[in-house]
């Protein structure tokens, strides 16, 4: 671990060894912590930059170009939101999370197509219900998090859901 930064998520990773293919991950989930694990380090491979003028040599590592890598994507994120701000509509919107229970976790693990099918189908029911209870047509944008923010299970969907309709 880097003492003059503040951890990085391959730093973490690294900080569980082996013991991470033991806590019953999907082989989809392992590969993609590997790749976070492995971002900018030797592990990938790189490449050696040297100044022309000075010539001191500086060492760059290839990244893993995953998209779930904050390293990798997290320009691309900003991109992407900065593009949508100039989509919006000019009405209020709300920020509505929808949360799995703990207990479905191991259903989400080993069946993650069907329980994350059945979270957005439920969310879009759930939303389509109180809009037709107050008779209006309204939409969502969903996105879909399943992850805690300590690295662990926690599949919830979070829905910009605008507050005008017709």
């Amino acid at each position: 671990m880097r003492p003059e930064t503040t951890p990085e998520i391959g730093d973490i990773l690294h900080g569980f060894g082996g013991r991470i293919e033991s806590i019953g991950l999907n082989s989809h989930q392992l590969r993609t912590l590997s790749a976070l694990r492995n971002c900018r380090t030797a592990a990938l491979g790189g490449h050696v930059d040297a100044c022309t003028e000075c010539g001191t040599l500086r060492v760059s590592y290839n990244s893993c170009r995953n998209r779930h890598c904050p390293k990798c994507q997290g320009q691309k994120r900003e991109e992407w939101i900065q593009a949508r701000n100039t989509e919006l509509l000019p009405v209020p919107y709300f920020h509505v999370v929808y949360t799995l229970p703990e207990e479905l976790n191991s259903f989400c693990m080993h069946h993650p197509k069907e329980a994350y099918g059945l979270l957005f189908k439920s969310a879009w029911e759930t939303l389509c219900l109180f809009g037709k209870n107050k008779h209006v047509q309204t939409g969502m944008i969903a996105v879909l998090h399943t992850w805690g923010q300590n690295l662990s299970l926690h599949p919830h969907l979070h829905c910009i859901v605008p507050g005008g309709g017709h």
